[in-house]
């Protein structure tokens, strides 16, 4: 029978339970413990468990300090390597970026092919060193480390991400063209991959930079992978970011279900204007499904002959012109302005205004990418004028069949190009894959000389364009700017097409004094080689009202060589209640006349513009000599380390061969040429030239 034994019968003790066969002497000096006395067990007893606590935290820290060592050791004698593994692979990425925005995907896949190798070198370093197991290690007791083992592979990814954007791109580049006429599909397809290899690009970047980050405290060796890759990282992730952002907008608008409208803007620089040559003509491209619909091309002055807005035109356009129309639209240097007048005069004329019809953006293109056209084409007959058009003789051609052909005389001057159009994009469609690479590569040339420009109506497009500076703006001068801008800006009014013949060049002498204040003495140079032409409108006087831009603030001291105007503007455009356009009235409320020099100030585009007449006859040069100022009062004095900013800015559809000169204040030389002066020289410049220049004081 069961019995229940009380619980104050029940003692806590360990029963040692001994195999009678085994002799424990050897352990009879280990004291039998009381269980019921551990918890409050005596000072003695408690020092002597703490002893061996102790003891024990120490016997594992000193073998992770020495796991540490050893494995810091190895980590320590790869690190040379991996140093400039790192950087190699840095530096990668950042010239296959270079390589695709100079629209040479495949040299920046062949770059990125390169990095697959350096980056498996570097996973075979981190492992022979046992430093992605030390840094897993290290990431359980130290959260910071976490993710460091998978800097490989978050580096492989990037990698990854980047030769999937080179070969899609380079896909884009052979095959876009024709895509974008046959197979929108297609077209829109290549986007959204480039939007997801962004998308890669921008996830294992973020990762690799914070990863990097962490780790340079660790060694030199993260320290230079971070420098070179993070560096890479931060220097375009926000023209990564706008760019996947912006190919939302790109692919809804290219992608509609329903017609959008886009201008090509087609630019004679034979006639210029401020934002670029005189728009003779224009094509309406119509857009669906990702795929060109058609190309309807027009004469300007269709849409004007529809234009019945009264608004006042630009004030050296007054004496030929009493109204502005869209045909004179690009007066403003910086093209967004301009494409953003063109846009609106075209849809307030009825031609479009009653059909409803809005323009997304504008494309402005001069007749040198027409020339790119035909030099991968081939020549283009036009049976019905007898003429076989190509590279050399396209300007000469239409211009004559424009200003005197028999389209001329039946009141469609521009018809030509309403021929030409269609054969010219039809040969477009049919080239291979070879010579449609070859054309994108012409076309990005004549992007960074500015003859072509894109704007947008979508603001997230146009800050994207504006970021890859192809959208032809106007540079924004910078708070302390201690520098000098530079540009040139051409209008002719009423002088032919003459333009075609002037050869410009363009020296200035800049000067800084030890306050920072600057003096730039500017000589311009015209020479017309016209007079002798078969043709009677390159044999005109070239009348040409030109804009120097400056820097804010800029006084004339001195001004020789330009012409003087005495035609007047009559017409009232007040009485007969004429609106203004609030860009042009910002301007002209801002000018001031300077009759002691024949000339104007105004302020123009953050920047102070001096305006005057510089008429060339044909057959002669014709020199404007400019002296002008800058006090930079807000700016404090230069010394060793200042930086000197020399911008310049290109005139879409002018070749301006450049001199500049630039004299360090007294007791000082450039770090870039080791003397006082520094000289550039360019017969052909960029859109935008920027030069950055260090003084060092003697």
């Amino acid at each position: 029978m069961k019995q229940k034994v009380s619980r104050n019968n029940i003692v806590p003790v360990v029963v040692d339970i001994k195999n009678p066969s085994t002799n424990y002497s050897w352990s009879s000096h280990h004291p039998v413990i009381d269980l019921r006395k551990t918890p409050m067990g005596t000072d003695g007893e408690m020092k002597h468990i703490g002893f061996i606590v102790k003891r024990s935290i120490g016997v594992i820290a000193l073998i992770f300090v020495l796991l540490v060592a050893y494995e810091g050791i190895r980590l320590f004698q790869s690190r040379d390597v991996m140093k400039a593994t790192g950087v190699r692979i840095g530096e990668n990425f950042s010239n296959s970026l270079d390589s695709m925005q100079n629209l040479d995907p495949e040299k920046a896949g062949s770059i990125l092919k390169e990095n697959t190798r350096d980056i498996a070198k570097l996973d075979y370093l981190l492992k022979q060193s046992h430093a992605e197991g030390f840094m897993n290690t290290l990431g359980s007791v130290i959260p910071a480390f976490k993710e460091s083992g998978s800097l490989v592979s978050h580096i492989a990814s990037l990698n990854i991400g980047f030769l999937q954007l080179a070969v899609t791109t380079e896909d884009l580049k052979k095959n876009g063209f024709h895509n974008f006429q046959s197979d929108g599909v297609a077209f829109l397809n290549s986007l959204r991959e480039i939007k997801k290899s962004l998308a890669i690009i921008l996830e294992e970047g973020q990762a690799v930079k914070n990863t990097t980050g962490n780790l340079r405290r660790l060694s030199s060796s993260f320290g230079k992978i971070d420098d070179s890759i993070g560096k890479t990282y931060v220097e375009n992730s926000a023209l990564l970011y706008k760019a996947n952002s912006s190919l939302d907008s790109l692919i809804t608008m290219l992608g509609s279900e329903n017609t959008r409208h886009l201008l090509l803007l087609f630019q004679n620089p034979a006639e210029i204007r401020p934002g670029g040559g005189f728009i003779g003509s224009y094509a309406d491209l119509t857009i669906k499904d990702g795929q060109m619909q058609g190309m309807d091309v027009r004469d300007i002055y269709d849409p004007d002959g529809q234009f019945f807005e009264k608004i006042v035109p630009p004030y050296q356009l007054q004496t030929v012109s009493e109204n502005w129309g869209a045909r004179d639209s690009n007066w403003f240097f910086d093209f967004p302005t301009s494409a953003k007048t063109v846009i609106s005069f075209l849809e307030l004329s009825k031609m479009y205004s009653e059909k409803g019809i809005t323009f997304d953006g504008a494309i402005a293109i001069n007749i040198p990418v027409i020339q790119s056209m035909l030099e991968v084409t081939g020549p283009i007959y036009l049976s019905e004028y007898n003429v076989t058009i190509d590279q050399n003789n396209f300007l000469t051609e239409v211009q004559r069949e424009v200003e005197a052909g028999k389209d001329k005389k039946a009141g469609e001057p521009k018809r030509i190009l309403k021929i030409l159009a269609p054969l010219l994009m039809e040969k477009m469609k049919l080239l291979d894959s070879t010579s449609q690479g070859m054309f994108i590569k012409k076309l990005g040339e004549r992007v960074t000389k500015k003859d072509i420009m894109f704007y947008a109506k979508d603001a997230e497009l146009a800050s994207f364009i504006k970021q890859t500076n192809t959208d032809g703006s106007v540079f924004e001068i910078p708070s302390n700017f201690l520098g000098s801008y530079l540009a040139i800006v051409d209008a002719n009014v009423a002088g032919g097409k003459t333009d075609a013949l002037i050869k410009q060049t363009a020296n200035a002498n800049i000067n800084i004094d030890t306050n920072g204040a600057v003096l730039t003495d500017l000589v311009i140079t015209r020479a017309h080689s016209g007079g002798d032409k078969k043709d009677p409108w390159w044999n005109k006087k070239n009348q040409n009202f030109i804009q120097i831009l400056t820097d804010p603030g800029s006084s004339i001291i001195s001004l020789k060589g330009n012409s003087i105007k005495t035609e007047k503007p009559s017409f009232d455009y007040e009485k007969n209640k004429y609106d203004e356009n609030p860009d042009l009235f910002k301007i002209d409320s801002s000018r001031l006349s300077l009759p002691e020099y024949n000339a104007w100030s105004m302020s123009e585009f953050g920047k102070t513009a001096f305006g005057t007449w510089f008429n060339t006859a044909p057959g002669t040069t014709s020199t404007l000599t400019m002296r002008y100022h800058n006090d930079n009062t807000s700016l404090t004095a230069p010394t060793t380390g200042s930086k000197y900013i020399f911008v310049y800015e290109r005139q879409s559809g002018v070749q301006t061969r450049i001199n500049i000169n630039i004299s360090a204040p007294i007791g000082f030389i450039w770090k870039e040429s080791g003397m006082p002066n520094y000289v550039y020289t360019d017969e052909n410049p960029d859109a935008r030239i920027v030069l950055t220049l260090e003084l060092i004081k003697q």
